[in-house]
């Protein structure tokens, strides 16, 4: 797709206009210095053979000398000093004898560049000469001339082929680190730019050497942390079952009315969600799970009637954009995690009497959109990066372990979807999930 927005374009379009001008301005320049000196040429030559046939009449021609004389003393400057042998368009010349006497030329001194020469005559009498040459000048003439020419041509293309390959040396490797960031972006932490960028001695080189450092660094980090996800959620697994068939043996001992029992098999049962909950992202974060073609409206209005079961009290608005295409690709029970972590999520932090609302649209034909928005406090803008980091809480007094919306993030990544976060004003937050929507062949398959 053509956009002038795009780096080749513009590196294209700059390259091309700065080179094809310096090329033009060289060529035009060189081609009136050359101009310039074939006039001065062309006039010098002419006024030689004027001047060789005046000088020779004036010495040899009583008749001719003494009517120039005459006529000599009635001219006035030098527009009317052209005689009868002077070709038209010939500058306005001086003529100095060996005595130093004007014998050609008027009184006001002519305009233009001056020129000097010296003819000797037959007889062997020197003459020192000047005229003033005016060159023609036409600029815009020589410019028409110039476009439509053959050089012209042969400027441009150059210019296109030169300004094509120095875009394609620069943007070709760019879209390539590009699309590797995406990737890495995507959750794809394996990926590494290949040996022919790495091997380039140039800024390029060094940049995609120092994406794979920072992959590999990333890659690493992530795993040290699953696995500590996973060992700490295994080894607590263990003491949390004693821990339960204690307070069991209790319980027969002391009754069921002790307040310090139950606050231990509360305290038990938070922990054993919050392992759930980490085993839950340690798995996401892991795995790759295969998309299938799904309807994801009637799953989301579930999820919805669901909520509202639970909580009576609340109001949740949900809206389905006419003509919206509800057919995606997507694990069912990984979608239904996400919609339902968010939904829980919004309801759990913002008062009872506001308002929860669902979108489902197309933002594009490629993606469908599932925008949850809810009324409350809202978030400060320096922290919406951090609401999907696990164990971010932004209020302690709600019960929770801050490992909901990090949950839903990846449960989005792994069926090739998205999460993002925005505020919503005057307050408020919403959450949207992005899925890639099923193609024609697709649908026809699921039916």
């Amino acid at each position: 797709m053509f956009r002038l927005n795009r780096l080749f374009w513009k590196v294209f379009l700059s390259l091309w206009l700065s080179s094809f001008m310096v090329m033009m301005i060289t060529v035009l320049v060189i081609g009136e210095l050359a101009d310039e000196d074939n006039f001065k040429s062309k006039v010098d030559y002419q006024v030689r053979v004027q001047l060789e046939r005046f000088i020779d009449r004036y010495e040899n021609d009583t008749e001719f000398r003494k009517k120039f004389n005459n006529r000599k003393k009635s001219f006035k400057g030098h527009r009317n000093e052209h005689w009868s042998m002077m070709r038209k368009g010939l500058p306005l010349i001086i003529v100095h004898d060996e005595q130093g006497k004007k014998i050609l030329g008027g009184e006001k001194k002519p305009r233009g560049e001056k020129i000097e020469l010296q003819l000797v005559s037959e007889s062997g009498k020197h003459y020192d000469i000047e005229y003033y040459l005016k060159p023609e000048r036409n600029s815009l003439k020589s410019w028409q001339g110039f476009i439509f020419s053959v050089q012209a041509l042969l400027i441009l293309l150059s210019a296109t082929i030169a300004s094509f390959i120095v875009s394609a040396i620069v943007v070709i490797p760019m879209n390539k680190l590009r699309a590797h960031v995406q990737r890495l972006k995507d959750g794809e932490f394996s990926v590494r730019v290949e040996d022919k960028l790495t091997r380039r001695g140039d800024e390029i080189g060094d940049f995609a050497r120092e994406f794979n450092q920072m992959a590999e660094y990333v890659e690493g980090t992530l795993k040290s942390q699953q696995r500590l996800f996973q060992n700490v959620s295994h080894e607590l697994r263990a003491p949390l079952a004693r821990l339960l068939a204690a307070s069991g043996i209790v319980e027969q001992q002391v009754g069921r009315d002790s307040k310090a029992l139950k606050q231990i098999q509360l305290e038990c049962e938070r922990l054993d969600l919050l392992i759930n909950e980490l085993l839950s992202l340690a798995k996401l974060q892991q795995s790759q799970h295969a998309n299938s073609v799904e309807d994801v409206c009637p799953m989301i209005e579930n999820i919805v009637a669901e909520s509202l079961f639970s909580d009576v009290d609340r109001q949740i608005n949900i809206f389905i954009q006419q003509q919206t295409q509800c057919i995606a690709l997507c694990s069912n029970a990984l979608l239904e995690r996400a919609v339902s972590n968010v939904l829980g999520n919004s309801l759990k932090h913002t008062p009872k009497e506001t308002v929860v609302t669902i979108n489902v649209s197309n933002p594009d034909k490629n993606r469908l959109l599932i925008s949850i928005e809810d009324n409350g406090p809202g978030v400060p803008a320096a922290i919406l990066a951090n609401l999907c980091d696990p164990f971010f809480r932004l209020d302690t007094n709600v019960d929770g372990h801050g490992l909901g919306l990090g949950i839903a993030k990846q449960a989005m990544q792994a069926q090739q979807g998205s999460l993002e976060v925005e505020a919503v004003q005057p307050n408020g937050l919403r959450v949207n999930l992005y899925l890639q929507l099923a193609s024609k062949e697709q649908k026809s398959a699921m039916l």
